[in-house]
């Protein structure tokens, strides 16, 4: 209530306030006029969420091994399946990946 009270007499005192509530619940508490700011991309911070970004995706993954390359498939919690052109279907696992190049 005290929050509602401050952000009343900021309104009162020329600041043009958008007080109401989104579907969400969440309070909107932007200026009036102002732009809803557009979400920015996350950037994935481990090799599970990259490779997440990228099912469906033409995919090269070098290993220590060998240099898969296919299509992602899916990712499960400690490996991946890649199709290769030939239709076989590769599982690789994810701390034997060293390098993931998205490809055409």
């Amino acid at each position: 209530m005290n929050l509602l009270n401050q952000l009343n007499q900021q309104q009162q005192s020329g600041l043009n306030l958008d007080l109401s509530f989104l579907l969400d619940g969440s309070l909107n508490l932007s200026r009036s006029g102002s732009t809803t700011p557009t979400p920015t991309p996350t950037t994935p911070t481990s090799i599970s969420e990259l490779l997440e970004s990228l099912v469906g995706q033409q995919v090269q993954l070098t290993t220590p091994f060998d240099t898969i390359t296919g299509t992602l498939i899916a990712v499960r919690s400690d490996y991946v399946v890649v199709v290769e052109n030939s239709g076989d279907q590769v599982l690789v696992k994810l701390d034997k990946i060293e390098l993931v190049t998205e490809t055409q």
